[in-house]
């Protein structure tokens, strides 16, 4: 209850402050200056966002997935409030790079949905979209995008001097809280010097009107409240008002240094993310989901139902990295140079008995239980229990670009990536087997500007080589592509970028064999596969006034020899159905158009949106992840300075195009709001804010289509009030 009560209290402050505020200021469109940090320019062709990181650090957004959800042909493969996987224009997985300061982050999230990415999102700068294979910078495992983010723990230009920054926030779906403290300071007027950490522990997190477990989806066309707890009681024994297993926490330090000049910047930094968190619907809910797709006509009995209650999972995930910076600037060109090492940790132990109490059954009654034993992480060694996936990843990378500009006219960049891989299994699962992997690539960017128009021309090659098992694979590629922009007038721009994209398979897609618990599945690879190529055509066009701004964007994706998991109708004999890696052409088209304007009143303006997406075997099966025709509404109220409401309405229609292994998914409607209040502090040169925000206003009950949680019956998350303040000086 005291997130509701802080929430009331957010709301009192900013109305009151409203009202006693004699000045406001006028509202007035926000100039958006795309600026890549991956080539270092504002002028890069390519379809590319740029999210300021305050919209990222006042949000309480627990997975990368979730930090880029709301923007225009990025989705999220959600599994839990750790595990929120991006996906961009129905690509997902290994065919999104993500990069953290421009340096490939090398985890094992492409293996499976049930892994998260390893990166922190804490004292985030901005986060960087690049949609489709457009980019040759990180082509090998591109095909769907690049997210880069960036922080400033090696800073690039000298701070202004000491910040000191404390965050907290809590919020009532899951109980959570979350700590984090920032520190930079100049010191000796040479050496910048940056400090992070943060802490986050969140509980299973509710559902409204609990988890009923549903015989046939589709006798819930509507979800209308009657139906439902008509349901209730014939359910009684089989609902949850919470997600089992659900919870996490994690641990997250930060510490770098830098040295910058005329001549460009040098800096190191250190990086240590750890990850504590269940695998839902594990054990116990796989039997009771037995009649679902694939589980169908299976009854387990009482004692198949106790071996797999022991079953249920989590894992506990560590990572490290070292990275160093060097980027040097001549009088028309700069050399840059990262090199990094990472180490990845991942543990997944099979019994949760100790785990479960830990975080506590009584979840309706207090959720401050589930965060007893949060607070030392090691706890879980001392259960004396071995894990039974044990995987270490190691990753060296080497990356260097020189850009030049001559003139005006030409910009030319040239560079090449690096990255020695290797994982040791040390427990008795083995999700991949043993192996090394290596990839190269040279690139070069060649960009040329015009009175009235921008071309930009590249080319690249990479070459992947791997040794497993005795087995060892090379794969080779040529990449291209091509992107020309016209100005339209003072106002309006055409874009259009012709792109290929190549992907070599990975250790899963190549050596599996074996149980997947977290997916519920036994996984099957084949050392057949070959490259996944695609052919992407991009078209757009924007145009804008002082009060408003339209962008429609068109794009067409050929892909040859697409990578997907395959029910083949097998079951194991602990009934686990068996899915085979196979590989088919196929196609993704869609189109996105966003309008935003200012209205006649001056603290009132809105942003409103449309995606659209299919995607298609070429042998005439529905490709998965494909996101449903999405509607979205934005409307922020900006009352003054220090006061700043927002809106967010969401529509998604129905989506029954679905794979053989998806289940179909009604439309949702919801509705989340959220406020900004700077309060006012005696203290000179001190900042308070506070925020706030309500999501699932309503309490809906829903499946999102690329919710994981959905082929097992659960609904998504229900109403989840947050509050936070963020005090600098």
């Amino acid at each position: 209850m005291k997130v509701y009560f802080y929430a009331l209290m957010a709301m009192s402050l900013t109305i009151t402050q409203l009202y006693a505020d004699s000045e406001s200021s006028d509202s007035e469109v926000d100039e958006i200056v795309v600026t890549s940090s991956i080539l270092n320019t504002s002028r890069i062709l390519n379809p590319l966002y740029v999210i300021d990181g305050d919209e990222i650090n006042d949000d309480a957004t627990t997975s990368l997935g979730e930090a880029v959800d709301s923007y225009l042909g990025v989705s999220i493969a959600d599994y839990g409030a750790a595990v929120g996987q991006p996906i961009i224009r129905g690509m997902s997985g290994p065919r999104v790079k993500i990069l953290k300061n421009g340096m490939v982050n090398r985890d094992v999230s492409g293996l499976g949905v049930d892994h998260l990415n390893d990166v922190d999102l804490h004292n985030v700068e901005q986060i960087e979209i690049i949609k489709g294979p457009s980019s040759l910078l990180y082509a090998n495992g591109t095909n769907g995008g690049i997210i880069n983010v960036v922080n400033n723990t090696i800073a690039r230009e000298d701070f202004a001097g000491q910040e000191i920054t404390f965050g907290l926030e809590s919020q009532s779906v899951n109980d959570g809280d979350i700590q984090d403290f920032h520190y930079e300071n100049i010191i000796g007027d040479w050496l910048n010097v940056s400090i992070g950490y943060q802490n986050t522990e969140l509980g299973n997190f509710d559902i409204p009107d609990g988890a009923v477990i549903h015989d046939d989806h589709d006798d819930h066309d509507d979800h209308e409240d009657e139906d439902h707890h008509e349901d209730e009681d014939h359910h009684e024994e089989e609902m949850l008002p919470y997600v089992d297993n659900s919870d996490f926490a994690s641990e997250a330090k930060q510490f770098g240094i830098s040295r910058t000049g005329d001549w460009g910047y040098f800096g190191m930094a250190y990086d240590n993310l750890r990850s504590l968190y269940g695998i839902p619907f594990h054990g116990e809910h796989e039997d009771e989901h037995g009649d679902h797709d694939e589980h169908e006509g299976e009854e387990h009995g009482d004692d198949d139902h106790e071996e797999h209650e022991e079953e249920e999972s989590y894992q506990d995930i560590e990572n490290f990295i070292v990275s160093w910076k060097n980027d040097i600037k001549f009088d028309n060109s700069s050399f840059t140079v990262t090199a990094g090492f990472s180490q990845n940790l991942r543990k997944e132990f099979g019994h949760h008995d100790e785990h479960g109490d830990e975080h506590g059954d009584d979840h309706d009654d207090d959720h401050d239980d589930d965060h007893d034993d949060h607070d030392d992480h090691d706890d879980h060694d001392e259960h004396g229990e071995e894990a039974a996936l044990d995987m270490t990843l190691r990753v060296t990378s080497h990356d260097w670009k020189y850009v030049n500009e001559n003139n005006d006219n030409i910009e030319l960049a040239i560079g090449g990536n690096f990255v020695h891989q290797t994982n040791e299994n040390h427990g008795e699962e083995v999700l991949v087997p043993n192996a090394t992997k290596n990839d190269m690539g040279l690139f070069m960017l060649s960009h040329f500007h015009f009175d009235s128009s921008d071309l930009m021309l590249g080319v690249r090659a990479d070459m992947r080589q791997i040794d497993a098992i005795g087995i060892e694979k090379t794969y080779t590629s040529m990449t291209a592509s091509a992107g020309y922009k016209k100005d339209l007038g003072q106002s309006s721009i055409f874009r259009v970028n012709l792109a290929t994209g190549y992907r070599a398979p990975n250790l899963s897609e190549l050596f599996s064999d074996g149980e997947h618990h977290g997916t519920g599945r036994y996984e099957i690879g084949s050392s057949e596969l070959s490259v996944e190529k695609n052919f992407q055509t991009d078209i757009s066009f924007e145009t804008s006034s002082e009060k408003s701004s339209l962008l429609v964007d068109l794009f067409y994706n050929n892909i040859n020899d697409y990578i997907f998991l395959n029910p083949t109708g097998a079951q194991t004999d602990e009934f686990m159905p068996v899915y085979e890696y196979a590989q088919s052409d196929a196609t993704i088209l869609g189109g996105e158009i966003a309008y935003s304007s200012k209205t006649g009143i001056d603290w009132l303006s809105y942003y409103a949106s449309m995606e659209y997406i299919r995607g298609k075997k070429k042998n005439d099966g529905w490709l998965p992840d494909i996101p449903p025709v999405t509607f979205k509404l934005n409307l922020d109220l900006d009352f003054s300075d220090k006061i700043n409401y927002g809106i967010d309405i969401l529509h998604k229609a129905r989506q029954d195009k679905v794979a053989t292994f998806e289940n179909s998914t009604h439309s949702n409607f919801l509705v989340d709001v959220s406020g900004q209040y700077d309060l006012n502090t005696s203290y000179p040169g001190a900042r308070a804010q506070l925020f706030w925000k309500v999501e699932n206003v309503f309490d809906k009950y829903y499946y999102d289509h690329l919710s994981r949680f959905k082929n097992y019956g659960f609904f998504d998350m229900g109403r989840n009030v947050s509050i936070g303040l963020k005090i600098s000086y």
